[in-house]
């Protein structure tokens, strides 16, 4: 599934100028692959073929690296290194980055357009994808991040910014692959495990941040206490950001617990997660 979904993911945009070159040099850097293989395991527990979600995983693969990007610029967290090689700006420069990231989140709504879903199921996709990752989504939870910068925030503040920053996201390609298996009864649901799933998934950042070094990341360590940031580490203390992190991960399989269907394959890529080192 994975290799199939990267075969796919190069086939996509072909390199006739310096962007598509720039576009291509980060979405197809060496990434877990996260989000595409939360929608396309929830496609295999509900017996549909996976490849019919490769066209909307491709898309929320685009807007996830856009966003990695431009975080990475000067004017954010200006940092030299992502997944293990320069960033997109200091591979080529910033002009270049900026372009490729509007070029990848654009190129992202057209791959939706372009696919063979019906029309109904394109709309839906694309409401979801533009409200998670605009405004008040994943773009608000960076204007948050912003906002919280040399700023010591409450625990209720950074939890709210970061489940529109990183939960989102997360969410994301779980309703996604409900609307393409026409399982919609199902996404109240699986909005909660997402948003419970990428708040996890932010504080496990945390941890890494101060207990992992850059091979293991691939990327600089202790960043946040770089850029004056508050984390789930600086406001908990490192034992107390674990056991929250612990306690979120029983909800969300009290979740799965609590369903009428088995979603066997999506259960055990979020238990995978549980005990990352990326």
């Amino acid at each position: 599934m994975r290799n199939n979904f990267e075969n796919y993911l190069k086939s996509l945009i072909s390199e006739n100028y310096i962007v598509e070159e720039a576009m291509n040099y980060s979405l197809l850097a060496k990434s877990k692959r996260l989000r595409p293989l939360l929608l396309l395991t929830v496609l295999k527990d509900l017996d549909i073929n996976y490849t019919d979600g490769f066209a909307c995983a491709s898309a929320i693969e685009m807007i996830h690296t856009y966003s990695l990007i431009h975080d990475d610029l000067p004017a954010f967290d200006n940092d030299d290194y992502r997944r293990g090689k320069l960033t997109n700006h200091k591979m080529y420069n910033e002009q270049i980055a900026i372009l490729a990231g509007d070029a990848l989140l654009t190129f992202a709504f057209e791959t939706v357009i372009n696919s063979d879903y019906n029309n109904d199921v394109k709309v839906k996709l694309i409401n979801y994808i533009s409200n998670y990752a605009g405004k008040e989504g994943m773009i608000k939870g960076q204007q948050f991040d912003i906002d919280y910068e040399n700023k010591t925030v409450d625990i209720e503040q950074l939890t709210n910014m970061q489940i529109l920053k990183t939960g989102k996201l997360i969410a994301l390609p779980l309703i996604c692959g409900l609307i393409i298996a026409n399982k919609e009864k199902y996404i109240d649901v699986f909005i909660n495990v997402g948003l419970k799933l990428g708040l996890a998934f932010q504080i496990q950042d945390d941890i890494l941040d101060v207990t992992a070094n850059f091979e293991t990341l691939g990327k600089k360590t202790k960043s946040d206490e770089y850029n004056k940031k508050s984390t789930f580490v600086t406001l908990l203390g490192l034992e107390k950001a674990k056991e929250t992190f612990k306690t979120i991960y029983s909800e969300i399989y009290d979740i799965f617990d609590s369903l009428d269907i088995d979603f066997k394959e999506t259960r055990e890529l979020i238990a995978s997660m549980e005990n990352r080192n990326w």
